[in-house]
């Protein structure tokens, strides 16, 4: 009898263990795959740590923290583009080959590596517009078709390919910034990461440059 009890306690605390750890592992691998949430619009007030953004789908509270990255956008002109920056542009394919760019931001030197790699837009994945982040390894003057601009080759892992900017597109660096870029009205784009009571705490927010929207 007494083996019998003592065979029901061990079966019953592994099966306990087994379930602890079964749910332990559930639980990381949710906090592992969980995407970060992504926020666009215009900033309606800051106070203290709470942050209101005005959105196409309302208002929403996100909170900054003292890990909170902030960057600023400012333009800069399309003949400062050069050899080893790292960027990001939004651009179509042309009927040579070659892309023309309708927006470039220079990542900020933190941000090497980001997103690299030639795909679709993703927010418009049908326009047949494509989004480009790789490292500019040659910038030269060029016409092509009567458009003067600037023709960057851009190499990423999975390979390269070359963008026309043209000179009047925005084109704008971002650079390190801190909470008082948060003014009421900026534009900003910011991602956050979701707690289990689904309070939102920025992760990273780029204001901006005004103008580039």
């Amino acid at each position: 009898m007494k083996q019998r009890i003592g065979n029901f306690v061990r079966g019953s605390a592994l099966i306990a263990g087994g379930i602890f750890l079964l749910a332990s592992n559930i639980a990381s691998l949710n906090a592992q795959t969980v995407p970060p949430t992504a926020i666009r619009g215009t900033v309606g007030l800051l106070k203290d740590r709470d942050l209101i953004v005005a959105t196409a789908a309302g208002d929403v509270r996100v909170i900054v923290t003292d890990k909170t990255i902030v960057r600023g956008e400012v333009l800069i002109k399309f003949s400062e583009i050069t050899n080893g920056m790292y960027l990001g542009t939004t651009a179509t394919k042309q009927a040579d080959g070659n892309f023309l760019a309708s927006e470039v931001h220079v990542f900020s030197e933190d941000q090497r590596g980001t997103g690299e790699g030639h795909r679709p837009l993703a927010s418009a994945p049908e326009s047949g517009a494509t989004m480009t982040n790789a490292n500019v390894e040659q910038v030269e003057d060029v016409t092509l078709k009567d458009v003067k601009g600037r023709l960057m080759t851009l190499k990423h892992k999975g390979g390269e390919v070359k963008v026309l900017v043209p000179p009047d597109i925005p084109v704008v660096k971002r650079v390190m910034g801190d909470r008082s870029l948060l003014k009421a009205g900026a534009e900003v784009s910011l991602q956050a990461s979701r707690s289990a009571d689904g309070t939102l705490s920025a992760t990273q927010i780029t204001v901006r440059a005004a103008g580039n929207k």
